[in-house]
């Protein structure tokens, strides 16, 4: 079926998303008014590539330069079949030597062959040599009237200064829930695919605003189901965990049921699912819960909000960090994953103890700030001040005393 190049645009107008940059580049060929060199930014799959090409079909088509390249001209049909000899793709990654760009130089210093502009488009430009781009730069310093270059990146802050002064920058922004459920919604209509409304939210936050990603995706999900769609079927293709297995851990960590947490783990894990996936799915979870704490938002995990406070929360955070450095360094990541998740269950007792030690550090060299506690100390504040603001931690932070010595009580 191959549908993402089925149903990638072929012109502005198809494009999805990306409004800011369409209007402009239409703008531009409407008043003739082009730039020798651009800069498209974005992460992948959000059409830079693509509107770079539908931007060489508006230079060179019969009718143009228009903004509405027709697509039936010999020159859009080229440029649509990669076969035009004028708008030249290169792979940053793989042609990011000194040496290709020294034959790029010689090469657009010639005039068409056969259309009205050569366009060069430069495919993850940040991935060329420093002695590339000082070779490139002349070229962009002084071009030829009839040389178009089109660069892509997903990190520009890769590209030197120098380059970045001398082209036309358009941002690409990662595609709305909406602006992708639309359109997959369109391409399941036209190939009759039957597909669940839950999956195609499914599929998107799967693909991170990718519109690629995602009609790839919806794609390998139309194989395995048989040409139907179900949720169910799909969590299994994509490795997404139920969300009622997180409110069972945020549960159990509430009752500080450490045995239920390490159980529902390999219960997981015994499914065939991977820790990456249950680290990936509790991500989104204790997301979703911090949506809930700080902006009132109602999810799944709203019932949950009166249990962990911010501090909790930020800490849950700290050791989802922590989970990812085991997945990807430890020789044992199974073994310490499930100690990182017997922390979480003791969450109640630990994040306390953490507290007091910032406070009792602060009481034996009372000289110096706690920027780790969130509290701005000045050097100058009095001693019965700062009493004070260790009596109102203490009782916020429900301990009993932290002596001089650093040892802490809690309050049961």
């Amino acid at each position: 079926m191959n549908l993402p190049v089925k149903y990638r645009p072929k012109t502005f107008d198809d494009v999805v998303g990306q409004e800011h940059v369409v209007k402009t580049l239409k703008n531009a060929l409407k008043h003739k008014k082009i730039s020798n060199a651009y800069l498209f930014t974005g992460q992948r799959g959000v059409g830079k590539t693509t509107v770079a090409r539908i931007l060489a079909k508006g230079l060179n088509c019969e009718k143009g330069p228009t903004p509405f390249p027709c697509g039936r001209c010999e020159m859009c049909k080229e440029i649509e079949t990669g076969n035009s000899l004028d708008v030249i793709e290169i792979d940053g990654a793989s042609n990011r030597g000194i040496d290709q760009i020294r034959e790029l130089r010689e090469n657009v210093r010639f005039m068409p062959v056969k259309a009205r502009y050569k366009v060069i488009i430069i495919d993850e430009v940040h991935m060329l040599t420093n002695e590339a781009f000082n070779a490139l730069l002349k070229t962009l310093e002084e071009p030829p009237e009839n040389v178009v270059f089109i660069f892509a990146t997903t990190e520009p802050r890769k590209i030197p200064e120098t380059v970045l002064s001398r082209v036309q920058r358009f941002d690409f922004r990662p595609l709305s829930e909406k602006a992708v459920v639309e359109r997959l919604k369109h391409i399941c209509q036209n190939e009759h695919i039957k597909c669940e409304e839950e999956a195609l939210s499914l599929i998107y936050e799967a693909s991170e605003g990718s519109m690629r990603d995602a009609i790839s995706l919806l794609e390998q999900a139309y194989i395995y189901g048989e040409g139907e769609i179900k949720a169910k079927t799909l969590r299994e293709v994509l490795g997404i965990l139920e969300e009622e297995i997180f409110l069972n851990l945020f549960k159990y960590i509430q009752e500080e049921n450490s045995k239920s947490v390490i159980e529902l783990l390999r219960n997981v894990l015994n499914k065939g699912y991977s820790l990456y996936d249950f680290h990936k799915g509790l991500i989104k979870a204790t997301y979703k819960l911090m949506e809930a704490s700080l902006f009132g938002y109602s999810n799944d995990y709203t019932d949950l909000v009166k249990y962990f406070s911010e501090q909790d929360i930020l800490y849950i955070f700290a050791i989802l960090k922590e989970m990812e450095q085991v997945l990807r360094l430890s020789n044992y990541p199974r073994a310490l994953f499930e100690y990182e998740l017997l922390k979480l269950a003791n969450l109640k007792k630990i994040v306390p103890l953490k507290a007091a030690q910032i406070i009792s550090n602060y009481a034996q060299q009372n000289d110096r700030e706690k920027e780790d506690t969130g509290f701005s100390i000045q050097k100058n504040t009095s001693s019965s001040s700062k009493t004070e603001l260790f009596e109102e931690l203490i009782e916020k932070l429900k301990l009993k005393e932290v002596s001089n010595n650093g040892s802490v009580q809690i309050n049961e």
